[in-house]
């Protein structure tokens, strides 16, 4: 059951281990696992080759000798996690072992079964995906060390090489940086519902919230920076030929239009009939979809089904906050709008900036790392990936489409109380002043 009870009247407070999310590593999982239980030892094999196997065109062998296990012995959610990554990161391999050429139709029943019931427990689709690759994929180099750049480490490896592991790295990165917005989050959502119980006549209580909530803007603007910040460092170790042509194709889903697999792929011992899956694509991050939830970004309704659909693929608990936060009574930008307080005005405009800034970066990124290997690329492995984002959308104008929304969203600043750019009550206090002085005058030429 959600934390969240709407009365019609007020919001609880956000609870955020509730939804499976921490102030320290956000959406990422916490603490994951690094390995299973002997008995598991098979899938673990094979997942932490898949690099290797795929590059000696060995991994389809090794999955056809792999036995089925059974996945009922592996025991809470940790172990849950790392196994769906597991065996996410074979099917993939399997698929898309020699690209677009002979992909086979059917997934063996020895990842089919078990990814499809693992995926039916955790609520997550059995295809590899963000919250595979970009949330339970990591580790500490150093245990009692920090979490950065040079401090990280992927517990299993896409083809690539070091560049592969970057890509990973700076994904990372992005998602613990977002767990910064989460405190101030958590109190902006806290001032919306004090505000709104205030007395109307209690101005002095009012700019007391008004400037704690500039000040958690501030707090959420930081965080989003530091966000953008990481997404920067992508062009460091990761060439564009790099992950179009090595790393990307392993981000196909099966089914959809151009494809290799229009009709889905076949989960022997599951279903006799395709089933069809999107791939890993940013847009299953939580991180966004979260901000424009608070924010009150709002999108039209074909890019707000791409969206939801995306959410599709995202941890139950953390689609559940960004439903939470969507449906809460009282609205950042109502109080924005209408307090008519420039500082307020501002700060929350800042935000909506950084997220503008995160979203034309991003947009930088598809066009170096898709769009222009895209245009030199002669292979036919990766054509069916050209024009369409491994979420199944058409990558620019859709990420364009989101920018500008958040352009949309910026609130004007208070002109209403401005008088040829002078405020109304700096007007006020000097035609006061002069009144003043003309009746002193006044008052000193009749004596």
């Amino acid at each position: 059951m959600s934390p969240m009870i709407h009365d019609g009247l007020a919001d609880l407070k956000i609870d955020l281990k509730h939804y499976h999310v921490t102030n320290t590593t956000g959406f990422m999982l916490d603490r994951p696992l690094t390995e299973l239980p002997t008995y598991f030892k098979p899938w673990e094999d094979i997942a932490s080759s898949v690099a290797s196997l795929i590059e000696r065109r060995e991994l389809r062998n090794a999955v056809l000798k792999m036995p089925l296990l059974d996945h009922n012995k592996l025991t809470g959610h940790r172990q849950l996690r790392l196994a769906h990554l597991q065996l996410a990161m074979i099917a993939s391999g399997y698929v898309w072992q020699d690209g677009d050429v002979n992909v086979p139709k059917v997934l063996p029943k020895s990842v089919a079964v078990p990814l499809y019931y693992i995926s039916q427990h955790l609520g997550l689709h059995p295809i590899l995906s963000h919250v595979d690759l970009a949330l339970a994929n990591w580790t500490l180099v150093d245990p009692e060390g920090p979490i950065d750049f040079d401090n990280l480490a992927c517990i299993y490896h896409l083809p690539g090489g070091a560049e592969s592991d970057w890509f990973c790295i700076v994904t990372f990165m992005a998602e613990f940086n977002f767990a910064k917005c989460l405190e101030p989050m958590v109190n902006i959502l806290e001032v919306l519902d004090n505000y709104q119980k205030l007395p109307v006549g209690d101005v002095t209580q009012r700019d007391r919230i008004v400037d704690r909530l500039v000040q958690q803007l501030d707090g959420l603007l930081a965080g989003v920076l530091d966000m953008q910040y990481s997404l920067t460092r992508m062009h460091d170790k990761l060439a564009g030929d790099t992950f179009y042509k090595v790393i990307r194709p392993f981000f196909g889903g099966w089914g959809g239009e151009g494809g290799p697999l229009p009709n889905g792929l076949v989960y022997e011992g599951v279903s006799e009939n395709p089933l069809k899956y999107f791939g890993d694509t940013a847009a299953q991050s939580s991180t966004l979809q979260l901000l424009d939830a608070l924010l009150c970004v709002e999108h039209d309704q074909e890019k707000r089904d791409t969206i939801l659909l995306m959410r599709m693929y995202m941890p139950t608990a953390h689609k559940r906050l960004i439903e939470d936060i969507e449906n809460r009574k009282h609205k950042l930008r109502h109080l924005v709008t209408s307090s008519h307080v420039d500082s307020l005005t501002e700060a929350y405009n800042k935000c909506l900036s950084a997220v503008v800034k995160f979203r034309t970066g991003h947009l930088q990124l598809v066009s170096k790392y898709v769009l222009m290997p895209a245009r030199k690329s002669t292979q036919d492995s990766v054509e069916n990936l050209d024009l369409k984002g491994t979420g199944g959308t058409s990558l620019m104008p859709f990420l364009k489409g989101l920018k500008q929304d958040t352009l949309d969203a910026t609130a004007v600043t208070n002109k209403r109380d401005t008088f040829f750019g002078i405020k109304f009550g700096v007007l006020v206090a000097v035609v006061a002043s002069v009144a003043v002085g003309l009746v002193v005058r006044l008052v000193a030429n009749k004596k």
